[in-house]
C-alpha cells in the first residue's frame, strides 16, 4: 500500500486535503479516488486513509485510526560517516535508513569531500532521502540527519551506549548487548589519516573488520549496519 510522510500531524477519523507534496506524490503515482494509502507523520504509527478526491489544486482524504505499527530497531545505532561523493553518500542514506539506523551524523574528516554550496540545503536533500526510503521501506520514524561535524568534536556528541570503528585491522565479530546503543564509524575513500586512526583505536570500545577484502566507505557503512542490527 502506498505510504506518504507528512510534515504536520496526521488527524484521525478526518477529511482534509493533503500538503501540496503529498498530492503531486498521488498524482505522479497514478492513484485514483477510492483507493487506500497509508499517512504516518513521524512521531509513531501510521493512520490509513482512503482517496476521496483528486484533481489539480488538492487532494482530500478520509482518515481512520492510528495504528501503532512500529518497525525500528531493538538497538539504536547511530552512524558517523565521513562525507564522500554525493551520489555515494545518498545511497548510503538511503540503505541505512531502511536497515534501521536511529540517526546519521556525517563528519568532516582529513581526506572527506567538502560540500560545495549551502549546507543547510545539503542536510534539507539528506532528509528528504531519508523520508523517502521510510516511505519506501515502512519505517514510522525519520532518523535524524545531522548538519556535518568536525571529527575533533564526534566524541562530545557520543553521550551513550558504545563506539565502534569499523578498521581492517580490527575483530572479525564483536559482542554486545541486544539493547546497548551503538555509534558507528565510518572513514571517507582512502579512510582516516593516521591521526585520526590512532585517536579513534584509542577513544573506541570496538574495532571491527567487515570481511577479508577492502571495501568502499559506503558498503562498509552498510555492511556494518546489517552486521549490528543483530549482533548480540
Amino acid at each position: 500500500m502506498p505510504r506518504f510522510f507528512c510534515e504536520t500531524p496526521v488527524v484521525e477519523n478526518a477529511t482534509f486535503a493533503v500538503a501540496p507534496s503529498v498530492a503531486q506524490h498521488i498524482r505522479v503515482l497514478r492513484l485514483r479516488e477510492g483507493e487506500s494509502i497509508i499517512l504516518f507523520d513521524g512521531i509513531g504509527g501510521e493512520v490509513p486513509a482512503s482517496i476521496i478526491s483528486i484533481d489539480k489544486k488538492s487532494t482530500t482524504v478520509l482518515t481512520s485510526n492510528r495504528l501503532s505499527v512500529e518497525r525500528e530497531l531493538t538497538r539504536n545505532i547511530t552512524l558517523f560517516t565521513a562525507l564522500i561523493a554525493n551520489d555515494r553518500l545518498d545511497w548510503l542514506i538511503q540503505k541505512a535508513v531502511e536497515l534501521g539506523v536511529a540517526a546519521i551524523q556525517p563528519i568532516y574528516t582529513d581526506r572527506s569531500q567538502r560540500i560545495p554550496g549551502d549546507v543547510t540545503k545539503r542536510v534539507e536533500h539528506w532528509r528528504g532521502v531519508a523520508i523517502a526510503a521510510c516511505e519506501q521501506c515502512g519505517r514510522n520514524r525519520i532518523p535524524m540527519i545531522a548538519a556535518p561535524l568536525a571529527f575533533d568534536q564526534i566524541f562530545s556528541t557520543i553521550e551513550l551506549g558504545v563506539c565502534v570503528l569499523l578498521d581492517a585491522e580490527g575483530d572479525a565479530a564483536i559482542t554486545l548487548s541486544s539493547s546497548v546503543a551503538a555509534s558507528v564509524l565510518v572513514g571517507p575513500e582512502g579512510g582516516f589519516s593516521p591521526r585520526e586512526l590512532a585517536l579513534l583505536r584509542n577513544r573506541c570500545d570496538h574495532k571491527l573488520r567487515i570481511g577479508r577484502t577492502i571495501l568502499r566507505a559506503e558498503t562498509a557503512a552498510i555492511a556494518s549496519l546489517a552486521v549490528l542490527s543483530s549482533a548480540t
